[in-house]
């Protein structure tokens, strides 16, 4: 009698702590996807074009859908064709995406379940059209960022863990991925390597030519974990430009890849750049860029 006590006793405790342990193993995690993939060029023309929207599944599960080249996930279910666009005007389009050189968009998180599953990229309305799958781990409670990135089918995804806690009072943080595939970068002199400048910023305290990213090349958030961290800057207005590295990148005859005015780095805000191709054409300054903002 008195062990069974004992073991009534013990009943409530072993159920708070398996309900305690499914909570814990249950806790979802976040993930952003954003899309970059390129189709690579069919002869006779030399030029890539835009990848497909693309639909994401983890553990099996549709996440995301309808994600389309140059954006970042959203989870009402459309795609993205609507959205603010830093030209020199501060003049919002309702032009799709990809007639523009830079984007800002201000992405949202899926909920997905935390722990180690598949995530899988396929084309967008074909579940069985895999395009990416590789199993991941995502740790509860904590936010990720994937890129798709290179040639279509056999492009890479780049995963990164977000740290969105805040910047200081007037500073924001920002990271950048090089997502333009270095074989378009080939004619002399050789262009794969860029520097990534901020001219512009804080009233009264501008600064000019800063290079913010050195010597980034193609994929080397891929390869290098380092180059997936945040760099604090001040907030500001900034003229963003890719430049070969070494050059004096004024023009693209002397270098310049991509200039992308009136860039608006808010007050304690996180932000991804990812520099992609611009379409429809990528004859003088090929580069584009999108710019995630994150909280």
């Amino acid at each position: 009698m008195r062990k069974l006590s004992k073991l009534l006793l013990l009943m409530p405790c072993a159920s708070v702590f398996f309900i305690s342990c499914k909570e814990e193993k249950f806790d979802p995690a976040r993930l952003l996807v954003a899309n970059v993939v390129i189709k690579p060029p069919v002869s006779p023309s030399p030029i890539p074009t835009r990848g497909d929207s693309v639909d994401v599944r983890w553990g099996g599960n549709l996440v995301l859908n309808n994600v389309v080249y140059g954006a970042a996930s959203v989870t009402s279910g459309t795609p993205i064709v609507t959205t603010q666009v830093n030209n020199p005007f501060g003049v919002p389009s309702t032009s799709p995406l990809f007639n523009f050189p830079a984007i800002v968009i201000p992405a949202s998180y899926a909920t997905v379940q935390s722990g180690a599953f598949p995530l899988n990229l396929s084309f967008a309305g074909s579940p069985g059209s895999t395009l990416y799958n590789r199993v991941t781990s995502f740790l509860p409670g904590r936010s990720y960022t994937a890129v798709a990135f290179d040639f279509n089918p056999f492009f890479k995804t780049v995963v990164m863990e977000d740290d969105l806690s805040a910047p200081p009072t007037g500073k924001a943080k920002v990271r950048f991925v090089h997502a333009i595939p270095s074989a378009l970068f080939s004619t002399s002199p050789k262009r794969d390597t860029i520097d990534v400048t901020f001219t512009g910023g804080p009233v009264g305290s501008p600064v000019a030519n800063v290079n913010q990213f050195p010597r980034r090349f193609f994929a080397d958030s891929y390869t290098n974990a380092n180059n997936i961290q945040f760099a604090v800057v001040d907030t500001g207005r900034y003229t963003i430009n890719y430049r070969v590295s070494g050059t004096p990148g004024t023009l693209p005859t002397t270098g310049l890849l991509g200039s992308f005015p009136n860039i608006r780095l808010e007050n304690r805000k996180i932000y991804t750049i990812v520099a992609r191709i611009h379409f429809p054409t990528i004859a003088t300054t090929p580069a584009g860029a999108t710019f995630i903002t994150h909280n």
